[in-house]
């Protein structure tokens, strides 16, 4: 089943080619997914994904569960609430007061997250194959709880699906920290991928191995989406 040409692009253009539960730009590499698999080509039942996240709505195994599933109900809120944040975003070269809220959540995110300090600069750094401050990602952490709050999110609609992204990227990163690092005894304060990993089972030298390989990768992908936000953060807002 595919959706007519109409009702794809009014989709399309509702979503500002952004998708509807991450918020990221999309471009091209954008697809329209049916809500209800068995429903039909309604725009009613249209949602616009990106490719990760049409590729997590699709593949949920209810036979072995892992997880929560996405809900017919929670897609359309996520889409209807991102068509209505597309639709105020197209006023707003036309109403100051806009741009300068904006810039308001512009300014915190960066004295949260300044460029030349804190967990932005350890990360451009540091190879998670060694010991890092357990208290370096603090930062981090505290704008993952300001993300919960409704007046931390953009009104332009490209800011927020940056803003969305770069919260993405920090939270796969923290999880990761979570899962792959533990507190050294020696150095409570200090954590790393165990080092016992390395010359452990085969297994576990593999483990060991990944999991800095992951945080690595995942890390690099948090300070480029950063510099992305603060580029993107400059050019629309001149702050």
């Amino acid at each position: 089943m595919s959706f007519p040409p109409l009702v794809a692009e009014k989709a399309l253009v509702y979503c500002g080619r952004h998708c509807s539960i991450c918020h990221k730009f999309c471009g091209t590499k954008i697809e329209l997914h049916h809500i209800d698999a068995n429903g039909d080509d309604t725009y009613e039942n249209c949602i616009p994904l990106c490719f990760d996240c049409h590729a997590e709505v699709k593949t949920y195994n209810p036979k072995h569960p892992k997880g929560r599933k996405y809900t017919d109900s929670e897609l359309k809120a996520h889409r209807d609430r991102w068509y209505e944040k597309v639709e105020k975003s197209y006023g707003i070269k036309a109403n100051p007061d806009y741009i300068e809220l904006d810039r308001k959540v512009f300014s915190e995110i960066r004295e949260i997250l300044p460029s030349d300090k804190g967990s932005i600069v350890f990360l451009r750094i540091h190879d998670y194959g060694a010991s890092f401050p357990s208290a370096i990602h603090d930062d981090l952490r505290n704008f993952m709880s300001r993300c919960i709050r409704p007046e931390f999110e953009f009104i332009d609609m490209d800011l927020e699906g940056i803003r969305t992204k770069l919260a993405n990227s920090i939270n796969d990163f923290l999880e990761a920290i979570a899962l792959h690092t533990y507190s050294l005894d020696s150095r409570p304060y200090k954590s790393r991928v165990p080092k016992e990993w390395s010359y452990g089972s085969d297994e576990q030298q593999k483990e060991y191995h990944e999991a800095i390989a992951k945080l690595n990768q995942l890390k690099t992908n948090v300070y480029e989406t950063y510099d992305e936000f603060v580029r993107l953060g400059r050019r629309k807002l001149a702050s």
